[in-house]
Protein backbone atom coordinates (compact mmCIF):
# COMPACT_ATOMS: atom_id res chain seq x y z
CA UNK A 1 0.00 0.00 0.00
CA UNK A 2 1.08 3.37 -1.19
CA UNK A 3 1.94 5.79 2.02
CA UNK A 4 0.19 8.62 2.02
CA UNK A 5 1.85 11.72 1.85
CA UNK A 6 2.05 13.62 4.37
CA UNK A 7 0.39 17.08 4.15
CA UNK A 8 2.58 20.59 3.99
CA UNK A 9 1.36 22.82 7.49
CA UNK A 10 -1.73 24.62 6.45
CA UNK A 11 -0.94 28.59 5.53
CA UNK A 12 -1.98 30.71 8.73
CA UNK A 13 -2.55 34.44 9.35
CA UNK A 14 0.57 35.65 11.60
CA UNK A 15 0.27 36.04 15.23
CA UNK A 16 -0.33 40.40 15.23
CA UNK A 17 -3.54 39.38 13.36
CA UNK A 18 -4.75 36.67 14.41
CA UNK A 19 -4.86 38.36 17.63
CA UNK A 20 -6.77 41.85 16.40
CA UNK A 21 -8.78 39.61 14.00
CA UNK A 22 -8.42 40.96 11.05
CA UNK A 23 -7.29 39.53 7.44
CA UNK A 24 -3.81 39.11 6.90
CA UNK A 25 -2.24 38.76 3.50
CA UNK A 26 0.04 36.12 4.72
CA UNK A 27 3.06 37.81 2.97
CA UNK A 28 6.67 36.71 4.19
CA UNK A 29 8.67 37.17 6.08
CA UNK A 30 6.61 40.13 6.52
CA UNK A 31 2.63 40.83 5.72
CA UNK A 32 1.97 44.20 4.74
CA UNK A 33 -0.13 45.08 7.84
CA UNK A 34 2.84 44.40 10.24
CA UNK A 35 4.88 46.08 7.69
CA UNK A 36 2.89 49.28 7.33
CA UNK A 37 2.01 49.26 11.38
CA UNK A 38 6.09 48.61 11.89
CA UNK A 39 5.31 45.54 13.54
CA UNK A 40 7.46 42.51 14.38
CA UNK A 41 5.43 39.87 12.64
CA UNK A 42 5.47 36.11 13.66
CA UNK A 43 4.32 33.00 11.62
CA UNK A 44 3.28 29.69 13.75
CA UNK A 45 5.31 28.09 10.55
CA UNK A 46 8.74 29.91 10.06
CA UNK A 47 10.25 29.85 7.15
CA UNK A 48 13.78 28.24 7.97
CA UNK A 49 16.42 30.89 6.58
CA UNK A 50 20.25 29.41 6.96
CA UNK A 51 21.44 32.96 6.32
CA UNK A 52 19.69 35.22 8.25
CA UNK A 53 20.75 37.62 11.06
CA UNK A 54 19.99 35.74 14.21
CA UNK A 55 22.13 35.40 16.65
CA UNK A 56 21.76 33.45 20.20
CA UNK A 57 23.87 33.81 23.47
CA UNK A 58 22.88 31.76 26.88
CA UNK A 59 23.19 33.72 30.13
CA UNK A 60 26.30 33.62 31.80
CA UNK A 61 27.17 30.06 33.95
CA UNK A 62 28.13 31.59 36.86
CA UNK A 63 24.75 33.16 37.51
CA UNK A 64 21.76 30.52 38.25
CA UNK A 65 19.11 32.64 38.60
CA UNK A 66 19.61 33.25 34.54
CA UNK A 67 20.09 29.74 33.51
CA UNK A 68 16.42 29.55 32.20
CA UNK A 69 16.91 32.41 30.23
CA UNK A 70 18.73 32.83 26.16
CA UNK A 71 18.36 36.00 24.11
CA UNK A 72 17.54 35.26 20.72
CA UNK A 73 18.20 38.83 17.76
CA UNK A 74 15.09 38.93 16.10
CA UNK A 75 16.44 37.95 12.38
CA UNK A 76 14.86 41.05 9.91
CA UNK A 77 14.24 38.17 6.96
CA UNK A 78 12.19 35.92 9.26
CA UNK A 79 10.66 38.16 11.80
CA UNK A 80 10.87 35.63 14.45
CA UNK A 81 12.61 35.52 17.69
CA UNK A 82 11.89 36.22 21.38
CA UNK A 83 13.48 39.60 22.36
CA UNK A 84 11.22 40.57 25.38
CA UNK A 85 9.85 38.93 28.42
CA UNK A 86 6.27 37.15 27.87
CA UNK A 87 3.73 39.28 28.80
CA UNK A 88 0.79 38.49 31.28
CA UNK A 89 -2.04 37.03 30.11
CA UNK A 90 -3.59 40.47 31.56
CA UNK A 91 -0.90 43.14 30.09
CA UNK A 92 -1.73 41.12 26.58
CA UNK A 93 -5.63 41.40 27.21
CA UNK A 94 -5.03 45.01 27.83
CA UNK A 95 -2.81 46.00 25.24
CA UNK A 96 -4.35 48.67 23.10
CA UNK A 97 -4.59 48.50 19.63
CA UNK A 98 -2.41 51.23 18.33
CA UNK A 99 -2.73 52.58 14.26
CA UNK A 100 0.30 53.84 13.02
CA UNK A 101 -0.87 54.56 9.42
CA UNK A 102 -2.64 57.55 9.81
CA UNK A 103 -0.64 59.92 12.11
CA UNK A 104 -1.50 63.68 10.71
CA UNK A 105 2.19 65.00 11.73
CA UNK A 106 3.47 68.45 9.34
CA UNK A 107 6.65 67.41 7.32
CA UNK A 108 10.16 69.59 9.19
CA UNK A 109 11.05 72.06 6.78
CA UNK A 110 14.50 72.10 9.61
CA UNK A 111 15.44 68.57 9.18
CA UNK A 112 17.97 69.49 6.98
CA UNK A 113 20.06 71.41 9.79
CA UNK A 114 19.39 68.50 12.08
CA UNK A 115 21.50 66.37 9.75
CA UNK A 116 23.77 68.55 9.27
CA UNK A 117 24.72 69.88 12.59
CA UNK A 118 27.59 67.81 12.58
CA UNK A 119 29.17 70.12 10.63
CA UNK A 120 28.38 73.01 12.85
CA UNK A 121 31.74 72.05 15.58
CA UNK A 122 34.02 71.35 12.39
CA UNK A 123 33.11 75.33 11.02
CA UNK A 124 32.71 77.84 13.51
CA UNK A 125 31.22 80.74 12.75
CA UNK A 126 31.56 84.43 11.32
CA UNK A 127 32.99 87.00 14.11
CA UNK A 128 30.01 88.90 15.90
CA UNK A 129 27.69 85.98 14.90
CA UNK A 130 25.90 82.76 17.32
CA UNK A 131 28.93 82.27 19.90
CA UNK A 132 29.26 79.00 21.29
CA UNK A 133 27.21 78.04 24.38
CA UNK A 134 29.78 76.67 27.54
CA UNK A 135 28.70 73.60 29.75
CA UNK A 136 30.67 73.70 33.13
CA UNK A 137 32.36 70.44 34.23
CA UNK A 138 29.61 69.48 36.36
CA UNK A 139 26.87 69.85 33.93
CA UNK A 140 28.58 67.70 31.50
CA UNK A 141 28.67 65.38 34.74
CA UNK A 142 25.53 65.80 35.54
CA UNK A 143 24.30 64.62 31.83
CA UNK A 144 26.65 62.04 31.46
CA UNK A 145 25.10 60.51 34.73
CA UNK A 146 21.43 60.65 33.54
CA UNK A 147 22.01 59.58 29.79
CA UNK A 148 24.63 56.26 31.17
CA UNK A 149 20.98 54.82 33.03
CA UNK A 150 18.65 54.96 30.00
CA UNK A 151 20.37 51.59 28.54
CA UNK A 152 20.36 50.19 32.01
CA UNK A 153 16.78 50.77 32.47
CA UNK A 154 16.12 48.63 29.60
CA UNK A 155 17.26 45.24 31.67
CA UNK A 156 14.98 46.28 34.85
CA UNK A 157 11.55 44.56 34.60
CA UNK A 158 9.01 47.24 34.07
CA UNK A 159 11.44 49.82 33.11
CA UNK A 160 12.21 51.64 30.21
CA UNK A 161 14.07 54.60 29.03
CA UNK A 162 11.87 57.87 28.72
CA UNK A 163 12.95 58.25 25.27
CA UNK A 164 10.66 54.81 24.38
CA UNK A 165 6.80 55.21 25.01
CA UNK A 166 5.66 52.69 26.81
CA UNK A 167 3.03 51.38 23.73
CA UNK A 168 6.96 50.17 22.24
CA UNK A 169 7.60 47.69 24.83
CA UNK A 170 4.69 45.60 24.59
CA UNK A 171 4.27 42.56 23.03
CA UNK A 172 4.31 44.14 19.30
CA UNK A 173 7.34 45.99 20.04
CA UNK A 174 8.85 47.23 16.65
CA UNK A 175 12.15 45.15 14.97
CA UNK A 176 14.73 47.65 15.73
CA UNK A 177 13.41 48.20 19.28
CA UNK A 178 13.25 44.45 20.39
CA UNK A 179 16.50 43.59 18.89
CA UNK A 180 17.80 46.83 20.93
CA UNK A 181 16.35 45.26 24.08
CA UNK A 182 17.88 41.80 23.57
CA UNK A 183 20.99 43.25 22.74
CA UNK A 184 21.35 45.60 25.46
CA UNK A 185 20.86 42.58 27.93
CA UNK A 186 23.09 40.62 26.30
CA UNK A 187 25.82 43.62 27.11
CA UNK A 188 25.07 43.92 30.77
CA UNK A 189 25.06 40.34 31.61
CA UNK A 190 27.97 39.49 29.55
CA UNK A 191 29.51 36.33 30.63
CA UNK A 192 33.66 37.07 31.01
CA UNK A 193 35.63 36.73 27.81
CA UNK A 194 32.45 37.42 25.64
CA UNK A 195 32.43 41.18 25.98
CA UNK A 196 33.96 41.45 22.33
CA UNK A 197 31.75 39.31 20.83
CA UNK A 198 29.15 41.07 22.16
CA UNK A 199 30.35 44.38 21.05
CA UNK A 200 30.53 43.22 17.04
CA UNK A 201 27.34 41.81 17.87
CA UNK A 202 26.25 45.14 18.45
CA UNK A 203 27.94 47.20 15.74
CA UNK A 204 26.48 44.67 13.08
CA UNK A 205 22.92 45.53 14.35
CA UNK A 206 24.08 49.50 14.13
CA UNK A 207 25.48 49.26 11.08
CA UNK A 208 22.55 47.39 9.53
CA UNK A 209 19.91 49.98 10.73
CA UNK A 210 22.13 52.66 9.09
CA UNK A 211 21.97 50.46 5.93
CA UNK A 212 18.04 50.49 5.99
CA UNK A 213 15.54 51.84 3.36
CA UNK A 214 15.02 55.47 3.78
CA UNK A 215 11.50 55.49 2.24
CA UNK A 216 10.03 53.05 5.40
CA UNK A 217 6.99 54.20 7.74
CA UNK A 218 7.92 56.86 9.90
CA UNK A 219 6.87 54.83 13.05
CA UNK A 220 10.08 52.48 11.73
CA UNK A 221 12.30 55.39 11.58
CA UNK A 222 11.09 56.12 14.59
CA UNK A 223 12.80 52.91 16.34
CA UNK A 224 15.42 52.92 14.07
CA UNK A 225 16.96 55.84 15.59
CA UNK A 226 16.09 55.24 19.33
CA UNK A 227 17.59 51.73 19.02
CA UNK A 228 20.84 53.25 17.08
CA UNK A 229 20.70 56.40 20.09
CA UNK A 230 20.47 53.35 22.95
CA UNK A 231 23.57 51.67 20.85
CA UNK A 232 25.72 54.76 21.06
CA UNK A 233 24.97 55.34 24.68
CA UNK A 234 25.68 51.77 25.49
CA UNK A 235 29.12 52.35 23.49
CA UNK A 236 30.06 55.78 24.92
CA UNK A 237 30.08 54.94 28.24
CA UNK A 238 31.13 51.35 28.51
CA UNK A 239 35.12 51.27 29.52
CA UNK A 240 36.44 50.56 26.21
CA UNK A 241 37.80 53.21 24.38
CA UNK A 242 37.03 54.79 20.64
CA UNK A 243 33.66 52.76 20.54
CA UNK A 244 31.79 55.92 19.38
CA UNK A 245 33.15 57.60 16.54
CA UNK A 246 32.60 60.85 14.32
CA UNK A 247 30.84 58.32 11.62
CA UNK A 248 29.18 57.13 15.01
CA UNK A 249 27.73 60.99 15.68
CA UNK A 250 27.18 61.81 11.82
CA UNK A 251 24.96 58.13 11.18
CA UNK A 252 23.16 59.23 14.32
CA UNK A 253 22.00 62.50 12.68
CA UNK A 254 20.91 61.59 9.50
CA UNK A 255 18.65 58.59 11.53
CA UNK A 256 17.55 61.84 13.49
CA UNK A 257 17.19 63.61 9.94
CA UNK A 258 14.86 60.75 8.50
CA UNK A 259 12.73 60.80 11.68
CA UNK A 260 12.77 64.27 12.06
CA UNK A 261 11.81 65.18 8.42
CA UNK A 262 8.18 63.48 8.55
CA UNK A 263 7.50 65.84 11.63
CA UNK A 264 7.59 66.46 15.04
CA UNK A 265 4.53 68.13 15.72
CA UNK A 266 0.85 67.07 14.39
CA UNK A 267 -1.50 69.58 12.66
CA UNK A 268 -3.35 69.39 15.47
CA UNK A 269 -0.88 70.52 18.22
CA UNK A 270 -0.35 73.33 15.96
CA UNK A 271 -4.09 74.38 15.90
CA UNK A 272 -3.96 73.69 19.58
CA UNK A 273 -7.09 71.04 19.55
CA UNK A 274 -6.25 66.89 20.74
CA UNK A 275 -4.60 65.23 17.88
CA UNK A 276 -5.00 61.04 18.15
CA UNK A 277 -3.00 59.39 20.63
CA UNK A 278 -1.32 57.40 17.24
CA UNK A 279 -0.04 61.02 16.30
CA UNK A 280 0.61 61.84 19.45
CA UNK A 281 2.35 59.45 20.39
CA UNK A 282 5.08 59.72 17.21
CA UNK A 283 5.38 63.04 17.47
CA UNK A 284 6.46 63.32 21.39
CA UNK A 285 8.59 60.42 21.22
CA UNK A 286 10.11 62.10 18.81
CA UNK A 287 11.14 65.08 20.51
CA UNK A 288 12.22 63.47 23.38
CA UNK A 289 14.55 61.17 21.31
CA UNK A 290 16.34 64.26 19.39
CA UNK A 291 16.57 66.10 22.58
CA UNK A 292 18.84 63.16 23.81
CA UNK A 293 20.79 62.94 20.80
CA UNK A 294 21.33 67.26 21.05
CA UNK A 295 22.18 66.95 24.65
CA UNK A 296 24.50 63.31 24.32
CA UNK A 297 26.32 65.32 20.97
CA UNK A 298 27.15 67.92 23.27
CA UNK A 299 28.95 65.72 25.49
CA UNK A 300 30.91 64.46 22.79
CA UNK A 301 31.60 67.56 21.41
CA UNK A 302 33.04 68.24 25.01
CA UNK A 303 34.95 65.86 25.05
CA UNK A 304 36.36 66.11 21.52
CA UNK A 305 37.14 70.31 22.30
CA UNK A 306 34.72 71.48 19.68
CA UNK A 307 32.19 73.37 20.17
CA UNK A 308 28.63 73.45 20.88
CA UNK A 309 25.47 75.46 19.56
CA UNK A 310 22.01 76.40 20.87
CA UNK A 311 19.90 73.97 18.58
CA UNK A 312 17.99 77.32 16.64
CA UNK A 313 16.49 74.50 14.21
CA UNK A 314 14.58 73.32 16.92
CA UNK A 315 13.13 76.63 17.91
CA UNK A 316 8.85 76.12 18.26
CA UNK A 317 9.28 72.16 18.74
CA UNK A 318 7.15 71.70 21.86
CA UNK A 319 8.29 70.41 25.46
CA UNK A 320 7.40 67.25 26.91
CA UNK A 321 3.71 67.22 28.27
CA UNK A 322 2.94 66.43 31.75
CA UNK A 323 3.46 63.52 33.31
CA UNK A 324 -0.28 62.38 32.95
CA UNK A 325 -0.35 62.77 29.39
CA UNK A 326 2.97 60.74 28.70
CA UNK A 327 2.01 57.77 31.25
CA UNK A 328 -1.28 57.37 30.28
CA UNK A 329 -2.07 53.72 29.49
CA UNK A 330 -5.43 53.41 27.49
CA UNK A 331 -6.67 55.96 24.83
CA UNK A 332 -9.71 57.02 27.38
CA UNK A 333 -7.34 57.81 30.15
CA UNK A 334 -5.24 59.86 27.97
CA UNK A 335 -7.96 61.41 25.74
CA UNK A 336 -8.89 62.89 29.80
CA UNK A 337 -5.02 63.76 30.12
CA UNK A 338 -4.37 65.79 26.79
CA UNK A 339 -8.00 67.52 27.23
CA UNK A 340 -6.50 68.47 30.66
CA UNK A 341 -3.36 69.66 29.70
CA UNK A 342 -4.96 71.68 26.71
CA UNK A 343 -7.34 73.17 29.07
CA UNK A 344 -4.53 74.56 31.30
CA UNK A 345 -2.08 75.63 28.39
CA UNK A 346 -4.62 77.56 26.47
CA UNK A 347 -2.20 80.63 25.80
CA UNK A 348 0.20 77.94 23.98
CA UNK A 349 2.29 75.26 25.03
CA UNK A 350 5.70 75.43 26.25
CA UNK A 351 8.20 75.61 23.73
CA UNK A 352 11.99 74.32 23.81
CA UNK A 353 13.38 78.45 23.30
CA UNK A 354 11.63 79.53 26.16
CA UNK A 355 13.92 77.79 28.45
CA UNK A 356 16.77 79.86 26.83
CA UNK A 357 18.27 82.76 27.30
CA UNK A 358 17.01 86.15 25.79
CA UNK A 359 15.49 89.29 26.87
CA UNK A 360 12.03 87.62 28.26
CA UNK A 361 14.19 85.39 30.61
CA UNK A 362 13.48 86.62 33.96
CA UNK A 363 9.86 88.54 33.47
CA UNK A 364 7.36 87.58 35.28
CA UNK A 365 5.32 86.01 32.14
CA UNK A 366 7.94 83.84 31.49
CA UNK A 367 8.69 82.61 34.91
CA UNK A 368 5.09 81.70 35.60
CA UNK A 369 5.03 79.36 32.20
CA UNK A 370 8.23 78.30 32.97
CA UNK A 371 6.86 77.55 36.87
CA UNK A 372 3.67 76.08 35.62
CA UNK A 373 5.10 73.65 32.98
CA UNK A 374 7.23 73.04 35.90
CA UNK A 375 4.64 71.48 38.29
CA UNK A 376 3.54 68.64 36.17
CA UNK A 377 6.28 67.12 34.04
CA UNK A 378 8.22 63.90 34.43
CA UNK A 379 11.65 63.06 35.03
CA UNK A 380 12.57 63.46 31.67
CA UNK A 381 11.24 67.38 31.14
CA UNK A 382 12.76 67.98 34.54
CA UNK A 383 16.50 67.13 33.55
CA UNK A 384 15.81 69.24 30.38
CA UNK A 385 14.90 71.78 32.56
CA UNK A 386 17.94 70.88 34.74
CA UNK A 387 20.42 71.52 31.98
CA UNK A 388 18.90 74.78 30.33
CA UNK A 389 18.66 76.53 34.11
CA UNK A 390 22.54 75.73 34.42
CA UNK A 391 23.34 77.25 30.72
CA UNK A 392 20.67 79.83 30.45
CA UNK A 393 19.51 80.73 33.89
CA UNK A 394 15.73 80.35 32.84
Amino acid sequence: MKRKQQRPPRKKACTSCTRSKVRCNLERPVCARCNSLGRVCEYTTPIPQPDSFIASISSPPGDPSLHAESYTLISPETGTGTALPTPSRQERDNEPELDFTATDLVPNHAADEIRDRWLRPYILPPLGEEVPKLYHPFTLQYISRVLSSYPRRMVRDGDIPPIIHHTQALERTPLALANCFTLVRMWMQAAPGSEAIVVQTVQKEMDRLASEDPNLPDITHLSTFQAYLIYSLLLYFSPGQGLVTDKTMITLMELAFRTARHGLLSSSELSRSRPTWESWIVASTKRRAIYVMYLFSSLYNAEHSLPNFVAEELRGVLLPEGRGVWEARSRESWDREYDKYLHEWEDGMMEISELWRSGETGSRARRDRVERWVGSVDEFGMFLFSVCVHLHGC
